[in-house]
């Protein structure tokens, strides 16, 4: 009689965790016929392509956004017409595009459109010329800023990567914690991975614990991803912050710049002082606007010593 054969059944292996995709946010680029606007729409449709991110044209009507206590409105074939000009810039990009016209306040218009696409980044053009009318793209600034929404600033002239390859995250040694309306920025980071990160500070005098504590903010902030590199930090020499922060692109040789904007101080208000304004005037590089906010915690500081990077940053962010 014959042995029976015994069959047994094969092992499963446990299923291998599928890592989760990082989401990407909706880019959605201030357009217009100007060469500032082309550069920012050429910039951002690469970045679309790499993140595999919605792009959205969105089309401010400069007059009611100047005067919103005035009632405009286009006619429906105004409107037409406006939206078949705008046709050509999408078809340029060779990829998906939606266009939105948009007509009222920007108080109105922006958070809308960040409800409606949310998580939302929204990316600007600088012109290079300095003397170009620059009201509208300041007060769509300065909304964003109040609306706690983040910002892509891209120059004309920026004539480096798409996808940087170093980013400079500018701070002090106050702590920041990173605000809800930050979320757009944060996948942005998350989908980017620089192969290089440094913290940069600016002060008129040599304070190392300057240094670390924004290191150690930045680091626990949750502004960047695990899968970045670990960030380094230099500190410059500077009695205007925003020199500071121009040494330290160009002797970083950084791609972008990462400013955390604050809320601002009654004096800076009264001043109309701006580290972010006046960075996004001058800045070689793109810059990303990350709203932030007061945080209670804080890195130790030595007893007794003076902060005069603290000083100028009271002033100005």
């Amino acid at each position: 009689m014959s042995t029976p054969v015994k069959f047994r059944r094969p092992r499963l292996r446990p299923a291998e965790p599928v890592a989760a995709k990082t989401p990407s946010p909706t880019l959605i680029v201030l357009t217009s016929f100007f060469p500032e606007s082309r550069r920012a729409l050429r910039f951002t449709a690469e970045l679309a392509d790499h993140l595999a991110s919605t792009l959205v044209l969105l089309h401010v009507d400069e007059l009611a956004a100047r005067y919103p206590d005035i009632p405009l409105q286009a006619t429906p074939a105004e409107v037409r017409e406006l939206r078949q000009d705008l046709q050509p810039l999408a078809d340029e990009l060779h990829r998906p595009v939606a266009i939105e016209l948009a007509t009222g306040p920007l108080n109105r218009v922006l958070p809308d459109m960040a409800r409606r696409h949310a998580p939302a980044l929204f990316v600007l053009g600088r012109s290079a010329d300095e003397d170009a009318d620059s009201e509208l793209n300041q007060a769509i600034v300065d909304e964003l800023r109040a609306a706690h929404l983040p910002l892509l600033l891209v120059p004309e002239i920026y004539a480096g990567p798409d996808l940087p390859q170093h980013l400079a995250v500018a701070t002090d040694d106050e702590p920041f914690a990173l605000h809800a309306g930050a979320r757009a920025a944060q996948l942005l980071l998350r989908r980017l991975l620089p192969s290089q990160v440094t913290v940069v500070t600016a002060s008129p005098i040599q304070d190392d614990s300057v240094c670390t504590a924004a290191l150690h903010h930045v680091r626990t902030s949750g502004l960047l991803p695990e899968a970045t590199p670990v960030p380094t930090v230099e500190g410059f020499y500077a009695t205007q912050t925003e020199q500071g922060l121009l040494h330290a692109i160009a002797s970083t040789e950084a791609d972008w710049l990462v400013l955390l904007a604050r809320p601002r101080r009654f004096l800076d208000q009264l001043l109309h002082h701006s580290i972010t304004r006046r960075m996004l005037r001058w800045s070689p590089v793109p810059v990303l606007v990350v709203p932030s906010r007061a945080a209670r915690s804080r890195a130790p500081r030595r007893p007794g010593k003076l902060n005069t990077n603290r000083l100028e940053n009271d002033l100005l962010i």
